[in-house]
């Protein structure tokens, strides 16, 4: 799915405001793209929630969370009244939220180079598809491991915007779309005309394979 945002300035306008140095115009666009999406969990790293999820699915009656609807937000309180049990019931549904966004993300989209090869680049025998290394130089096509950064900032000499980034390999998600799918779901800023360029192509290559079905086809147009 892409989706343009109306009246938005262009990639090229966002670059030159950002090497201006407008502080307050970077400040606003930093807070709004980590949150529209992030590059890390909420609970911790990936060893700890690995570790997290693990322990929940081996308590009895665990329901694979992929295969259940999800579970409406708690009702919100406005009023300030001492003791609100909506308020902790609330608070409590986003605990819940966080954890259960960090057990999904872990179990759908976490990147593995070799799950069709080995380590030096060749299929295995099993495989049912090449797999993101079958090029002349044996890198991931998906750009993996992706490169970290602790905070949100911008490179000077170019203007490109580096985003909050925690972890190498997962991409860019936004929580509640995580959430609600329950599945693996990338979200991505088309910040340049390449990045625009690239989507396009991707989805292009894909609904013009050919044993996609025609239904798959009408979904992503």
């Amino acid at each position: 799915m892409i989706i343009w945002i109306r009246y938005s300035i262009t990639p090229q306008k966002i670059r030159d405001r950002l090497l201006t140095s407008d502080s307050d115009f970077q400040k606003m666009l930093f807070q709004y793209l980590e949150s529209a999406h992030k590059g890390e969990y909420f609970t911790g790293n990936q060893a700890d929630v690995f570790n997290m999820r693990h322990d929940v699915e081996a308590q009895p009656g665990f329901v694979d969370l992929t295969e259940v609807l999800p579970d409406t937000p708690a009702p919100h309180c406005r009023d300030a009244c001492p003791d609100c049990v909506a308020s902790e019931m609330s608070e409590g549904w986003w605990t819940y939220f966080k954890h259960t966004v960090d057990m999904l993300i872990c179990k759908c989209n976490i990147h593995t180079c070799h799950t069709n090869t080995w380590a030096n680049g060749s299929v295995k025998a099993n495989a049912n598809a090449k797999g993101c290394k079958d090029n002349k130089w044996k890198h991931c096509k998906a750009h993996f491991p992706h490169k970290l950064f602790n905070e949100t900032n911008v490179d000077s000499s170019t203007g490109h915007v580096n985003l909050l980034k925690k972890e190498k390999w997962i991409n860019t998600f936004t929580p509640i779309i995580t959430y609600l799918f329950r599945c693996n779901t990338d979200i991505t800023l088309l910040r340049s005309g390449t990045a625009i360029k690239a989507v396009l192509i991707y989805v292009t290559d894909y609904i013009t394979k050919p044993g996609l079905k025609t239904c798959a086809i009408f979904d992503c147009i």
